[in-house]
């Protein structure tokens, strides 16, 4: 800290953000000056803990990132009576939330998230009267249920209590605030979807929810994102027929039907459905999403052909990533088909892929494409992961993929490529057997195998019989003939053998009489 500063007594707003001073934090700053107004301390490296003096003319409270440990002043209400903003994220403070909150009559927005704060959530900070609109407690160890007396809430319009361990139902209670935004993702929280979630921003992703989203979901306006992954919920989601959506995430949970058409006339911009039973093909009309940037459809039970006017609508700038590769969504778009055995998604590598030379990854794993490895792919100066694997690809690894420079993921394992490897030189020098393996007809480095012996190359399973060499082999036509001229050989010399000799006819006729008589007396003692 700056040695001047120990001799101002008289300051109102005191703004040090970001400027990585280090130390115990400044008690004794705010002790020496009563009158601050304003302190905004953000983005910094104290430690320490909090040994906060009274400053009733303080209105705004601004530690965020930083190492201060300890727990808060059990008194923090009467400290700062007239506090308005409180923003103590991101440092390492723990113990219980002090209940005096609930005394400052003007507090508006507390922000306490990421910290190591436990014990219930209290219940003065949703008292009737309050002006407390803006309450993020995420990411602490906070338990319990949310609010579970009884009572009106009318003060919350944005509520982030998401990273806890609270659990039961998602409370009836809730209903009467003016919420816009409500995160209650990545907690223990079970039973139904309310029916009165009606909000802008609406996130209970990872929780223990089951059910079907409710019908009354189609009559909300006002709905734009909505995160309900990896939950237990279930049935069709046909309740989203909303022009105002613009986020849908449903990703791992058990729905199932099909994709519905109407999410193309819609102004949507992320589409999740990863992870559930969803049937049928992809639809077209999906392709006049024409503000659709992020699109995850793996690991379903889709058959069919990737259609090929996807190419145009993703002809956009910014970050394209599979989701394989990066679970975060920040700043990311993804583009996604394939993930595992599930997706049946056939047919060629539609060519308008290639035009998507913003794409920084692309995902196709896991199907049954056929054909070849488009050369255009070269196109794709962008992309950084490549993966291909695990589908029906024949053909050679065209060349023109070595001038990917920004190529740091890249795998054609099990398909049906032959030839050789692409030569081990700038990106391609990095990648091992594991990019390669499952095609026995491929060779060279780094696989082990060698292509100086030749081998027998294999043809594509789609390929026409008639294109294949029959040399040494009988056509079907020569076949028939040969077998008749044979078995009329063996029919001229029985009869020639039984005409000369007559001790072979004898016999002949012999068993022929033996033969009737037994198959006469079978059939006679089974009537």
């Amino acid at each position: 800290m700056p040695n001047f500063l120990h001799s101002q007594h008289h300051l109102r707003l005191l703004r040090l953000s970001k400027c990585n001073i280090g130390g115990d934090f400044p008690n004794w700053l705010l002790e020496n000056n009563p009158k601050l107004g304003e302190v905004y301390l953000d983005g910094n490296a104290f430690t320490g803990s909090l040994q906060l003096p009274l400053l009733p003319n303080l209105k705004a409270f601004d530690i965020s990132n930083n190492k201060i440990r300890g727990q808060l002043p059990a008194n923090i209400g009467s400290i700062f009576p007239n506090l308005v903003i409180s923003t103590m994220s991101s440092n390492m403070l723990e113990g219980l939330l002090p209940s005096s909150f609930a005394d400052m009559k003007n507090l508006e927005c507390l922000d306490l998230s990421y910290n190591k704060l436990k014990g219930e959530l209290l219940i003065g900070l949703a008292r009737e009267g309050s002006k407390l609109f803006l309450l993020r407690l995420s990411n602490n160890m906070l338990k319990g249920e949310i609010f579970p007396v009884s009572t009106n809430i009318n003060n919350f319009q944005y509520l982030y209590l998401d990273g806890n361990n609270f659990s039961g139902p998602i409370p009836q209670t809730l209903s009467t605030a003016p919420l816009c935004t409500l995160d209650l993702s990545y907690n223990n929280l079970s039973g139904n979807i309310p029916s009165w979630l009606g909000l802008e921003v609406l996130d209970i992703s990872e929780n223990n929810l089951v059910g079907v989203i409710p019908s009354c979901f189609s009559s909300f306006r006002d709905l734009k994102h909505v995160y309900l992954s990896k939950n237990k919920l279930q049935g069709e989601f046909n309740m989203f027929s909303n022009s105002d959506l613009r986020v849908l995430d449903l990703g791992d949970n058990n729905f199932s039907g099909s994709i519905p058409k109407w999410l193309g006339s819609f102004g949507i911009t992320t589409l999740l459905l990863k992870g559930n039973h969803l049937q049928g093909t992809i639809p077209t009309e999906l392709c006049h999403a024409s503000d659709l940037r992020i699109m995850d459809l793996s690991h379903n039970n889709l058959s069919g052909p990737i259609p090929r006017c996807f190419g145009n609508i993703m002809q956009q700038e910014g970050v394209i990533v599979a989701y394989p590769y990066s679970p975060s969504f920040g700043y990311s778009v993804f583009q996604t088909f394939g993930g595992d055995a599930e997706i049946e998604l056939s047919g060629h590598i539609p060519k308008e892929l290639s035009s998507l030379t913003q794409i920084r990854a692309l995902n196709l794993s896991h199907n049954h494409i056929t054909g070849t490895i488009l050369s255009a792919f070269s196109k794709l100066l962008n992309i950084e992961s490549l993966d291909l694997s695990y589908n029906n690809l024949t053909g050679s690894i065209p060349t023109q993929l070595l001038d990917l420079t920004t190529l740091a993921v890249f795998s054609v394992a099990h398909n049906n490529l032959t030839g050789m490897t692409p030569q081990r030189i700038a990106q391609f020098g990095t990648f091992n057997e594991s990019s390669y393996e499952g095609n026995p007809f491929l060779c060279g480095p780094p696989l082990l195998t060698s292509c100086s012996e030749p081998k027998e190359i294999p043809k594509s399973p789609l390929e026409p019989e008639c294109c294949e060499d029959d040399t040494g082999f009988l056509d079907i036509e020569s076949f028939y003939i040969s077998f008749l001229v044979a078995f009329a050989n063996v029919v001229l010399v029985t009869v020639v053998v039984l005409w000369v000799n007559p001790y072979w006819k004898n016999v002949w006729f012999y068993y022929v009489e033996y033969y009737m008589y037994s198959c006469y007396y079978f059939f006679a003692s089974k009537m």
